[in-house]
């Protein structure tokens, strides 16, 4: 399965652009990646290359400017050259003509070097660089800090069966308010969705009863976790794309198949609403997983 709980490993080259061709030929329309999810843009590349001998249509490309760690106090030329520059080799690597959507990997970038990420990355989408910006989020406080800004096109946030916290705070009704497109991501918050109570690592023990209502959950309503996790994010208000990952042909048709499934009722929805409401950080972001030692006396 995806992340934590995979067992498959990374697929190959053959694998992978297998994956992609089954994608794009049955609805996905949209890749999301990044020059540091390693051989991704060399192997969407090769598959754009096919799609154009083949007189297909492209699919969109969402890729991403790197967290940005310059030297203190750059100039504006200076940031601006150096974001240039990846969006130029993400460009050349993809051999596409322009980025559709160009997102800053790391919030922090929103205020990094007084602005400067941000003004480099507009002047990026005036000069046909790229179509569309916006920024990559982990927190609702993040995503505010988008909507101020009152600049960009997208974001990608994440939203799954344990984190409402956008929903909640009616922070994606403003980002619609706000013309912002939202991209939901985490939607099986890495995989850990996947796993059974007793199997959840140690740092996740705290999770071990939150997993046992959703395997009832699952029980009562006829359905996996897996089908629950995506047709809850499918059918939240304000979601424009759900970014999902997988690393097998398998498990893509899965996710195919589920999002072609009827709404979930509106009982089943309030349940998740009511079970899964306020859960801990902690849990919900997986930047905080594995923080804590655990030692054995």
């Amino acid at each position: 399965m995806y992340g934590i709980a995979n067992k498959t490993g990374k697929p190959n080259r053959a694998e992978a652009l297998e994956i992609l061709r089954h994608g794009f030929n049955h609805g996905i329309d949209s890749i999301d990646t990044a020059p540091g999810y390693g051989e991704s843009e060399n192997l969407i590349g090769e598959f754009i290359e096919e799609q154009k001998k083949k007189g297909l249509k492209l699919p969109s490309i969402i890729t991403k400017i790197s967290a940005l760690k310059l030297k203190y106090g750059p100039t504006f030329e200076y940031v601006y050259d150096y974001m240039k520059e990846s969006i130029k080799k993400s460009i050349h690597t993809m051999r596409v003509n322009h980025i559709d959507v160009c997102l800053l990997h790391s919030s922090n970038d929103m205020a990094s070097y007084e602005g400067k990420a941000v003004s480099c990355l507009l002047k990026l989408k005036e000069q046909g660089y790229v179509k569309e910006t916006g920024v990559s989020v982990y927190k609702p406080e993040e995503a505010l800090k988008a909507i101020s800004l009152d600049c960009f096109d997208a974001i990608q946030v994440p939203i799954n069966l344990l984190d409402h916290r956008l929903i909640n705070s009616g922070i994606i009704n403003e980002l619609y308010r706000n013309n912002i497109k939202v991209y939901a991501r985490s939607v099986f918050l890495q995989g850990l969705i996947f796993l059974e109570p007793d199997n959840l690592p140690l740092y996740l023990q705290d999770a071990k009863e939150i997993f046992k209502m959703l395997k009832e959950l699952s029980n009562y309503t006829g359905l996996n976790p897996q089908e629950l996790a995506m047709l809850f994010v499918r059918d939240v208000a304000g979601v424009e794309k759900i970014v999902v990952g997988c690393e097998t042909l398998d498990q893509l048709k899965d996710n195919l198949k589920i999002i072609n499934l009827p709404e979930l009722n509106t009982h089943t929805v309030e349940q998740i609403r009511f079970l899964f409401k306020d859960i801990p950080e902690k849990i919900i972001n997986p930047k905080k997983w594995n923080q804590t030692e655990y030692y054995v006396l």
